[in-house]
């Protein structure tokens, strides 16, 4: 029977790290990509249970009578965006007294099905020629016949008769708007996708979008896309927004299997300060003359990142640093590419203690702030797609994928945090279990 496979165009997890979380601001629309999915074993099973052996009877040239009758299965191929029809039949022809024995051959149809905004699907058939089989013509009593004409101009009886068969099996079978129909409803629903972090998935479904119907290497296959805005949040289940209507179908060139969402993202100084614990608490800078460091902080101040440090050594009191994040959209990367001591509350240290500002300090804390932020990245999108590995999104479904990338824009420093705008990149898929 029909199968349905879901290519989505929508990642939206960012949210299975520490070191990263989405903001509020509901993320841009996105398109959730559905396809519907048959073969055409599965199209010839239906019309070989639901076309009668009885094709025509009627009167031909001369007062003759002709008959055709199926007597084999159904063949169907697709291709180049076309269903073809191959229909085995029997063919008889009558004058008076006279009859002919059954003569053999196949009539070939070609059938363009297209999805209509009703979202049923529709059938637009074409007689294409006979197989060969036929003679020229036949004598029968006192006339001669000629079976391939007479056989051709009954084939727009055929046709009709066969068209509106196909328009209703494949839609009783395939039921496309029942199908859409539950995806659509549960939509409104948040989905929780990370239980140690309560994050809940919140869709705003807008409209459906689809593909034209694509008939190749003997598979039909139909797009069908969910319009939705999509948010992260953090925390008790979110209130489940009311549930539209269906919408109709509006039509679409095509999707592909590439998702690309912006969320805002926050990595907080508290992961930041873990990171150069290791580097800067008790230990010791300078050559000749020296000075350990005693503990430190940061916070944000007027767009800057600031590190306060206290120090004992050749320099006793504190000392301010202060980094800006740099975006360089050439290379996708954020960096403290400026890392200064902050001299309005030094005082004497300029005079006396000027050998700090040449010191190795800045450059240990730009390095390891730089390779902080790459790593932390980098582990969001790795924690993101072991999150997408597998996700319940409703009953009988999942959500598989991986986030291939990461794109970086602006970043902002907050008083607790830094704030940049990231695009997720990658493919994901959903599973009909």
């Amino acid at each position: 029977m029909f199968k349905i496979r879901f290519i989505t165009s929508l990642l939206l997890v960012i949210f299975a790290s520490s070191l990263c979380e989405a903001a509020d601001a509901v993320a841009p629309s996105s398109t959730i990509n559905i396809q519907v999915e048959a073969s055409t074993v599965d199209l010839a099973n239906i019309l070989n249970r639901s076309i009668n052996k009885d094709l025509y009877k009627g009167q031909g040239s001369f007062g003759s009578s002709v008959e055709i009758m199926r007597n084999g299965p159904v063949v169907v191929t697709a291709s180049n965006d076309y269903v073809n029809l191959s229909i085995p039949v029997q063919v008889s022809f009558g004058y008076g007294m006279y009859t002919t024995s059954p003569l053999r051959t196949d009539l070939r149809f070609r059938a363009k099905i297209t999805v209509m905004p009703d979202w049923r699907l529709k059938t637009e058939l074409y007689y294409t020629g006979l197989s060969e089989g036929l003679t020229d013509s036949l004598r029968l009593g006192m006339i001669t016949l000629k079976p391939k004409s007479l056989v051709e101009s009954a084939t727009l009886p055929v046709q009709k008769l066969l068209a509106p068969i196909i328009d209703n099996k494949l839609n009783e079978t395939v039921k496309l708007r029942d199908k859409i129909s539950p995806l659509w409803r549960d939509a409104f629903t948040p989905v929780l996708v990370d239980k140690n972090f309560s994050a809940w998935l919140k869709l705003s479904p807008e409209k459906i979008v689809m593909s034209p119907l694509s008939a190749a290497n003997n598979r039909l296959r139909v797009s069908v896309g969910l319009v939705t805005a999509a948010e992260i949040v953090v925390g008790p289940k979110p209130l489940s927004s009311p549930v539209k209507p269906l919408p109709p179908i509006s039509p679409l060139a095509g999707f592909t299997k590439q998702f690309h969402i912006q969320l805002a993202a926050n990595i907080f100084f508290a992961d930041l300060a873990a990171a150069l614990n290791p580097i800067l608490l008790n230990q010791t800078f300078g050559d000749e003359k020296k000075i350990t460091v005693r503990s430190f902080s940061l916070k944000g101040d007027g767009g800057r990142l600031v590190i306060d440090l206290a120090a004992t050594g050749d320099f006793e009191g504190e000392l301010t640093l202060v980094a800006k994040p740099v975006y360089n959209a050439q290379s996708n990367s954020l960096t403290f590419d400026n890392i200064e001591f902050d001299t309005r509350h030094t005082g004497f240290m300029i005079g006396v203690g000027g050998w700090l500002f040449n010191g190795t300090i800045r450059n240990v804390i730009k390095e390891k702030l730089n390779t902080t932020i790459v790593s932390q990245l980098e582990s969001v999108r790795l924690k993101a797609s072991a999150a997408l590995a597998k996700i319940k999104l409703a009953d009988n479904i999942e959500l598989s994928g991986a986030v291939t990338s990461l794109s970086l824009g602006e970043a902002t420093v907050a008083n607790d945090r830094l704030a940049l705008q990231a695009t997720i990149q990658g493919e994901s898929g959903i599973s009909l279990k």
